[in-house]
This record gives structure tokens, sequence and C-alpha cells, in this order.
């Protein structure tokens, strides 16, 4: 009984070991994909999914209407997009007028397309942005506030000031629900915050892979030791 039980822990671990190790690497990968570019790099002949972009956005910019979608941003010609020259490969999620431009606001920061070119004007995880009276605001995720500019070439972070007593169900006094406690200790925002929440993701990322590794390098050891006693 002993001895069958050893049996499937070490072909269980065995079956597990190239999964562990898989999931530690893609998990180091997908913490830091930003930092080592992946979603820009094209695999040849993968699958590429669904050729009917996801819109995200809708704007006026003079008579035309632009869309914006989670691989750019188009122009709408009927029912037809057309790609907008210079536009970022970026998951646009707004889009407003400029003088002498237009303002994009992306996953990965606010842009300013002028002439046929891109230029990022803002790094970060960007939502909504608009013309406000001559100057022009967006929304970003951890700017700490709202950005402002009165260009759309140099943004400044603007604290906001909430009201003390807030709607019922929102603000800190609230509460907060058990699954995001949950969701924020599996991803190590709990102990580390949001900016360095990557040390907890990395160091679960390398156990899986120093797990993978050292279960099939045993496994392989002691069936190299059990062939060699048997001859």
């Amino acid at each position: 009984m002993e001895h069958s039980m050893r049996n499937w822990h070490t072909w269980g671990s065995v079956a597990l070991g190239l999964p562990l190790l898989l999931v530690g690497l893609t998990t180091i990968f997908i913490a830091h994909e930003k930092a080592l570019g992946t979603q820009d790099i094209l695999i040849p002949g993968a699958a590429a999914g669904a050729s009917v972009p996801e819109v995200r956005s809708s704007a006026m910019v003079g008579s035309e209407q632009w869309i914006g979608a989670a691989v750019g941003v188009f122009r709408l010609e009927g029912n037809r997009l057309t790609p907008i020259d210079g536009s970022p490969k970026d998951e646009i999620r707004g889009i407003a007028a400029a003088a002498g431009g237009v303002l994009l606001a992306g996953k990965k920061g606010l842009w300013r397309l002028e002439g046929g070119k891109a230029a990022h004007v803002y790094k970060g995880d960007c939502w909504q942005v608009g013309a406000v009276q001559g100057s022009y605001a967006a929304a970003c995720k951890d700017s700490g506030g709202l950005l402002v500019s009165t260009d759309g070439r140099q943004w400044e972070k603007r604290a906001l000031d909430f009201p003390a007593r807030l709607p019922a169900g929102a603000g800190a006094g609230a509460g907060k629900p058990l699954s995001k406690i949950i969701l924020d200790v599996h991803t190590g925002k709990l102990f580390f915050g949001k900016e360095y929440e990557w040390i907890w993701i990395d160091l679960l990322g390398l156990a899986c892979v120093g797990l993978g590794i050292t279960g099939l390098t045993l496994w392989m050891r002691g069936r190299r030791q059990r062939a060699s006693a048997a001859n």
C-alpha cells in the first residue's frame, strides 16, 4: 500500500512538474508584460482571434466620426472602418479634438495625433480625455487625480477633493468587499501595494518554476539510479 501511494505521489509530481513550470514562467511574463513588450510581439502562425475590432469609443473630429477600438483608431465611412494614418497601436478608449491635432486616451497612455504622427505625451492607463473651456482633461489610473493640460502636450496632475460625506456604498467608510480582499491577497497587492505587487507575483512564479525543475530533476535522477541498480 505504501509503495503504491509513493508511486502515485511520484507520478503525480512528474505529471504536474511541467504545468507548474509553465504556470511559473507565464506568471512572471504576465506581471512584466509592459516592460517586456510582449503585447507588441506577434507570433507568426498563431491565431489572431476575431478580425472585427472591438469598439471602445466614438467621437466627432471635424466632420468625421472616429472610432476607438482595441487595436487603434479608425475613421467611419458608411459602415466601413478605415485606419487613421499614424495612429498608435493601442486600445483607444477616449478621443478628443485638439488645436492642430487629436488627443487619444489608451491603455498605454495619452497620445497626441498630429500631421499623421502620434506622440506619446503621457504614459499610464488612461480611460477618458476631453476638452474643457480651451484646456484639456484626462482620467488616468493611478494618476492621483485629474490630468490637465493647456496644449495637449504637457500634462500635470490636479488633486481632487471629494466631499467628506460620500453616497452610501462608496468610500472607505462603506467597508471593503471580502472578494476584493481575497483578490488583493491573491495578487499580492495587500502586502506590497499595487506598485510593487510584482514582487509577490515573481516570488510565486519563481517558486513554481523551482518546484517544476527540481521535481523533474529528482524524478530523472531516481530513474537513472534504479536503472543502474537493476544492471
